[in-house]
């Protein structure tokens, strides 16, 4: 078995997974475009894991700026980073990405799989990959400083995908060994839909957009900016995401049973399941509204979702006012910039046709 791994992107979630990874036996490459966050884990010789799951310092192989050192010879490639970074990575990778290389998004957001492979077609890149998506980052976790980071929970089941979809199985066999977690699904349209982030990240910020301002002190995410009346709204933005992955003939869990699954909480309602989450616990709000809950999540989670509505003509009332009242309060326009019909490539297509195209990369 081939244990070199490479993990593209060392922030929160690409340093937790690479000294999982490594302290799991994994030969890890690590490396991220921007020096600056590799600076410490090469001082120190690799990174510090703590919190729950395996704890201990873990060594890498290599930790390089340089994605074409990092993904030689190598046959997993995570890509750990924000989706907005996607299509900048899927640019560099497309240079040198090898035949039988699987790459893994972590997570995609919404149709990060498809973008992804968009992209290294543009630079006309032809090697015969495999391009998955999860539907959220297995982890919640937090960097302490340059070569620390502490996982505060796990999640018990997380849906993948990939594209072509019935090569999820060589995903699942190659990410077995490290994370069981993970369980296939039909499609990356699945997990596209599946997308949690973008019902928890936009709409509490926006809620909140007064207190983020003015509190100085700060204030939990979960536990303290998801209210009860939050919580409501957040659940109406549910029944559109279910709603749009209905008209596609496609079953999704809700944010109810996406808890239930993923966590060891326990409650009457949604808001009792956020609440019981010890893994939310500590969660700090954005300090400012520079924050990618809004401009990562908006973007490529609520623009696409509401987008695919398009195609399946399900409205998405609630969901567009989100994104025009944070394109507003922004001076950005999400819908525009974000994953859009025409940026996807499927601006002309049907249902069945935008079907084939998840299933198999082939318009």
């Amino acid at each position: 078995m081939n244990k070199k791994v490479a993990v593209i992107g060392a922030g929160n979630g690409g340093m937790a997974i690479s000294a999982y990874l490594s302290l799991s036996g994994a030969s890890v490459n690590l490396c991220d475009l921007f020096p600056e966050y590799t600076a410490d884990i090469i001082k120190e010789g690799g990174i510090k894991l703590v919190g729950v799951d395996k704890t201990g310092f873990a060594k890498m192989n290599l930790v390089t700026n340089n994605i074409s050192d990092a993904i030689k010879d190598v046959r997993l490639i995570m890509i750990v980073a924000p989706a907005f970074a996607h299509k900048m990575i899927a640019q560099e990778c497309s240079k040198y990405l090898e035949d039988g290389q699987i790459v893994v998004l972590n997570p995609g957001r919404t149709a990060g799989a498809l973008c992804f492979l968009n992209e290294i077609r543009k630079n006309k890149c032809t090697k015969d990959v495999i391009v998955a998506e999860t539907q959220t980052l297995i982890y919640s976790c937090r960097k302490h400083n340059g070569f620390t980071v502490e996982i505060k929970g796990v999640k018990r089941k997380v849906d993948i995908a990939s594209i072509p979809a019935n090569k999820v199985g060589e995903v699942i066999n190659a990410l077995g060994v490290y994370y069981p977690q993970f369980e296939p699904r039909e499609s990356v349209i699945y997990t596209s839909l599946a997308n949690i982030g973008s019902m928890f990240h936009p709409a509490p910020t926006m809620m909140n957009i007064g207190r983020i301002e003015s509190d100085k002190n700060g204030f939990q995410h979960y536990k303290d900016g998801m209210s009860q009346s939050v919580v409501k709204f957040i659940e109406k933005l549910d029944e559109e995401r279910l709603n749009v992955a209905e008209g596609f003939s496609v079953e999704i869990r809700s944010i109810e049973e996406w808890l239930k699954d993923s966590y060891k909480v326990s409650g009457k309602n949604v808001y009792e399941l956020i609440q019981s989450n010890e893994a939310y616990r500590g969660v700090a709000a954005p300090k400012t509204l520079d924050v990618r809950y809004v401009k990562e999540d908006v973007p490529t989670g609520l623009v696409p979702i509401s987008e695919l509505g398009k195609i399946a003509r399900i409205p998405t009332p609630n969901i567009d006012a989100v994104i025009t009242i944070l394109s507003t309060l922004y001076g950005i326009d999400f819908r525009k910039e974000g994953r859009n019909l025409e940026s996807l490539g499927i601006k002309d297509m049907d249902k069945a046709r935008l079907m084939h195209y998840f299933k198999t990369g082939k318009p």
